[in-house]
């Protein structure tokens, strides 16, 4: 068994990517088991994550060695278990310890209990809290993206309200990437480096808010990397979050790029109106208030699509009623929040052209040419897909507008990236990138 699998691992290397290979096949360690292949992983989390993309791919490639589809087992290796229940043990009361600095405030209400988990953010979610069992062991650095108001800064706070009811006596860092840039200028300003390098690289766990912020700045990229390298190679936990993944961030330096890659990415997704019901709900108890169902159902289909969006509306519902000492009424909430309906817009190929050149650093000519270089046919690809989905062409119309090609490379361009984003999570979150990107230059 041992000697299949690792006669197996180069062409599932071939199959899942290299960086995919390096984080999660990786760490797997197969083992004798008279049931058939056990493979190792070190955590629950770890266990869903590969079942769920990997398994299939794992005994595809498992049979075309063998010759047989082989039973396969995917289990938590028993001595990570045993360290993950000693590091979730009860810490001891936080008064009989005296606690170590940390450096920014956290949000009270900001935790794992309050935060509404649903499909939309639930790998995000898992993975945070993996985080927490295993700082610095595991999914580091740990890569945090989504669009504005989706629930980030909740995520974040959350860890790290968690990592110090862990261990009290850990020192942690969380603040924005702007409040980093803000504190260095200070310090050099005050001839004081030294100081601000040994106050960020002597903590157990930095966590970065809107690590975009430090596009284009070349003196922040610079000390960031340092800060950490140090962090990193010392086996501390770094979180990132931004409001897009690092690839996409324009101006952000190559070597930071690839570290911040180099750890487990994960994005949020806007909240399903089920979701959406189950938060507003859930904010409104923190307060307090047990929110009638059909009122969190109002708040829900007419607020913005946000997370942030939704606590305004609630926030003003509440205040309300509380200032006008009026009871919670389905019409008075239906007068406050007025129904969502966003202007329609048009989308056409060539925004859709502008836009994915503009992002992969081509040119709209590059898009329509014949040049079969990966580095062009991809995009291409991508921008026949969108056109396909958000402008609602027809390949022939699509083809056209790409050069005068077949009908039928389109059609196939839509059928490889449709697989694509099925066995790549990364495309997936490329597709939903770009289709932001589409949507917002056509309403702007």
């Amino acid at each position: 068994m041992e000697a299949e699998w690792l006669a197996a691992l180069p062409r599932l290397r071939e199959r899942v990517g290299d960086r995919n290979f390096a984080t999660w096949i990786e760490p797997i360690r197969c083992v004798r088991d008279e049931q058939g292949l056990r493979l190792e992983v070190p955590s629950r989390f770890f266990q869903e994550w590969v079942t769920r993309h990997f398994l299939s791919r794992i005994r595809e490639t498992l049979a075309d060695s063998a010759g047989m589809i082989p039973t396969v087992r995917i289990v938590v290796a028993a001595a990570e278990a045993t360290s993950a229940a000693r590091d979730t043990a009860p810490a001891a009361p936080q008064r009989a310890i005296r606690t170590r600095p940390k450096i920014g405030r956290l949000v009270a209400e900001y935790t794992f209990d309050t935060f509404v988990v649903g499909h939309a953010n639930e790998v995000a979610y898992r993975a945070a809290c993996s985080v927490a069992e295993l700082p610095g062991r595991r999914f580091n650095p740990f890569f945090l993206w989504g669009g504005v108001g989706l629930g980030k800064t909740h995520l974040i706070n959350a860890l790290a309200h968690d990592l110090l009811a862990r261990s009290p006596r850990r020192s942690m860092a969380c603040l924005s990437a702007e409040a980093f840039m803000n504190t260095m200028i200070t310090s050099l300003r005050q001839d004081q480096m030294a100081a601000f390098r040994d106050r960020f690289r002597e903590v157990d766990a930095l966590i970065l808010d809107d690590v975009e912020f430090l596009a284009g700045k070349e003196r922040t990229q610079e000390e960031f990397f340092h800060t950490f390298n140090t962090l990193y190679a010392a086996g501390k936990q770094v979180v990132l979050t931004s409001d897009k993944p690092p690839h996409a961030i324009a101006e952000l330096e190559q070597r930071l790029r690839s570290r911040f890659e180099g750890g487990l990415i994960a994005d949020i997704h806007p909240p399903t109106h089920e979701m959406r019901i189950a938060i507003v709900t859930k904010k409104a108890a923190v307060q307090g208030v047990d929110l009638p169902p059909s009122i969190a159902c109002i708040l829900a289909e007419r607020s913005g699509p946000s997370v942030r969006e939704l606590e305004g509306a609630l926030t003003r519902v509440l205040a309300t009623t509380s200032l006008r000492g009026m009871p919670l009424d389905v019409e008075m909430v239906k007068r406050l929040i007025a129904p969502v309906t966003p202007p329609p817009t048009v989308i056409s190929v060539e925004s859709i052209q502008e836009t994915v050149s503009q992002h992969f650093r081509l040119s709209v000519v590059d898009l329509k040419s014949h040049n079969r270089a990966r580095s062009v046919t991809f995009p291409r690809q991508i921008a026949m897909y969108l056109s396909r989905r958000l402008a609602d062409a027809s390949f022939p119309s699509i083809a056209e507008k790409f050069g005068g090609r077949d009908h039928s490379t389109v059609m196939h361009a839509v059928r490889s990236v449709e697989d694509k984003r099925n066995q790549d999570p990364n495309t997936g979150s490329l597709l939903a990138i770009l289709e932001s990107e589409v949507r917002s230059r056509a309403s702007a």
